[in-house]
């Protein structure tokens, strides 16, 4: 009888485990999805609207409340106070050299990059048939978990992030 119930406290934890992975990985597809859909979306702003390539910051608002707006259709339990996002633009001056880094986070939760798109431009950038750099854009989207097996492990698994870049037009 001892060793049906270590068996049965061991497949429990092997279910928690299973099921926090599950929710963690179908959450991170769908931030996957909606940065690429989020960061396309700075890219053809220019196209759309205008031919200003500086993001403002009633842009990142907007774009920020798409991704809101999203996330409340996707997610059965979306809560706004789990969510952060942040818009990352690197555009380049006349003579090529690199403009300040525009950055703006959005909502409750503040995601945290290990590099800068300054820090990596130097990799990415990309000089058009018309002679000049390329408007580079990076929107990174985070969003907090439940925590189910760092619960019984007393460990902190929560935050699932998804970045995506693009070379603008």
């Amino acid at each position: 009888m001892l060793e049906f119930a270590i068996v049965a406290a061991f497949f429990s934890l092997f279910l928690v485990f299973c099921g926090d992975i599950v929710i963690k990985l179908s959450t991170q597809g769908k931030l996957d999805r909606l940065s690429f859909s989020a960061v396309s979306v700075l890219k053809e702003r220019t196209q759309l609207f205008d031919a200003d390539f500086t993001l403002t910051d009633l842009e990142a608002d907007s774009l920020y409340t798409i991704i809101q707006n999203s996330l409340t259709r996707t997610i059965g339990s979306f809560e706004a106070s789990q969510l952060g996002v942040r818009i990352e633009e690197q555009t380049y001056d006349d003579d090529d050299a690199a403009n300040a880094l525009i950055v703006y986070n959005r909502g409750a939760q503040q995601c945290s990059v290990t590099d800068t798109l300054s820090d990596i431009e130097s990799n990415l950038a990309v000089m058009t048939t018309w002679g000049r750099m390329s408007t580079l854009y990076r929107v990174t989207i985070c969003y907090e978990t439940d925590n189910w097996i760092g619960d019984l492990m007393d460990v902190d698994f929560t935050t699932v992030s998804s970045t995506s870049v693009m070379v603008g037009r």
